[in-house]
C-alpha cells in the first residue's frame, strides 16, 4: 500500500537502531534551561495533556533510576517540546503506570503510547529522542523520513496532504487555516505538509504525479483503498478544507480517475 499503516513495529525497530542516521538528536543550546512541569495531581496532569497537541510525560516510579537523568538531559536539549514529570502515586495509579515510562499523548489522533523504560536495554537520551521524533504528529505534520513512521503507523486512514515547494506564500496564515480544519476533523483526517524540496519526498510527488511547478497542491488520500481527490479551490480556508474533507469521507466527491488499481508504491 502506498501510504500505508505499518504499525508499531517500525517504531520499535527505529528505537532499537542506535545507528539510524536519519533521526538526528540535535542539541539546542540555550542560556535558559526549562525544567519539565511537575504534575502533582491528576487534575494537573489532565490539564497539561489537554493543553498540548504533543504532550510528553515521564511517569516515574523510582526517581533514583538512571533513566530519569536521561529524561532531564532530553528536556535540556530540546526545549521545543513540552515536557512534564510525575512521581505522584495518585497520578501513576490513574494512568495505570506500573514501571517508569516515557509517555506521549497526541491530540491529532487521540493516541497515547508508553515507552516502558525497563523493557529496553541501554536506554539513553538519544533513544528517547528517536522514540519521540518518529511519533511527533501535530495538527499539521511536516512529512519527512523521520515523521513518516508516525504518519504511516497512525490509525487514521484519510490523509490531507499539502504539497509545497520549500515555503508557501503567506505560510503562517495558510497553516493556521489548516490547523483549524484539522481540529474540526480530529480523529478523522490527518493533515500533512509535504515539502517537495526534500529529496526524501520525491517518491511522494511521483506517486501523485505532481511536478514542482504544480505546487502548492492539496490532495486527500485514503490509505486503505488508495482513493484520492485533489482540492480544486485556490483559496485554502478552514471551512472549505473541512467541507472538502467531509465530502471525501462521505464518498460524494471521489474522482472517477482515482486509479484504485494503481501499482502499489512505498512513498
Amino acid at each position: 500500500m502506498a501510504w500505508s499503516n505499518i504499525g508499531i513495529i517500525l517504531m520499535v525497530c527505529l528505537l532499537k537502531n542506535s545507528s539510524c542516521s536519519e533521526v538526528l538528536n540535535t542539541t539546542i543550546t540555550t542560556e535558559f534551561v526549562r525544567q519539565p512541569t511537575v504534575l502533582q495531581d491528576v487534575s494537573a496532569a489532565k490539564d497539561f495533556i489537554s493543553s498540548n497537541e504533543f504532550a510528553i510525560v515521564a511517569f516515574v516510579t523510582d526517581s533514583e533510576e538512571p533513566e530519569v537523568k536521561h529524561f532531564y538531559t532530553l528536556c535540556k536539549n530540546h526545549p521545543e517540546w513540552d515536557f512534564a514529570i510525575s512521581t505522584s502515586p495518585e497520578v501513576l495509579q490513574h494512568f495505570k503506570i506500573e514501571s517508569t515510562s516515557l509517555t506521549f499523548f497526541r491530540q491529532v489522533d487521540n493516541t497515547r503510547t508508553d515507552l516502558v523504560l525497563k523493557e529496553y536495554q541501554q536506554i539513553d537520551t538519544a533513544k528517547m529522542y528517536r522514540f519521540l521524533s518518529i511519533n511527533e504528529l501535530r495538527w499539521v505534520t511536516s512529512y519527512n523520513s523521520v515523521t513518516a513512521v508516525g504518519v504511516m503507523a497512525s490509525e487514521i486512514q484519510d490523509h490531507l496532504l499539502l504539497f509545497v515547494n520549500n515555503k508557501l506564500e503567506n505560510e503562517e496564515e495558510t497553516l493556521k487555516e489548516f490547523r483549524e480544519a484539522a481540529k474540526e476533523l480530529q480523529g478523522q483526517v490527518l493533515f500533512v505538509k509535504v515539502d517537495a524540496s526534500l529529496k526524501s519526498n520525491e517518491r511522494s510527488m511521483a506517486y501523485f504525479k505532481l511536478q514542482k511547478n504544480d505546487l502548492p497542491k492539496v490532495v486527500i488520500y485514503n490509505t486503505e483503498n488508495e482513493t484520492k481527490q485533489f482540492f480544486k479551490d485556490d483559496e485554502f480556508t478552514a471551512e472549505r478544507l473541512k467541507t472538502f474533507c467531509l465530502g471525501f469521507l462521505s464518498g460524494d466527491s471521489i474522482d472517477e480517475d482515482s486509479e484504485k488499481n494503481e501499482a502499489k508504491t512505498e512513498l
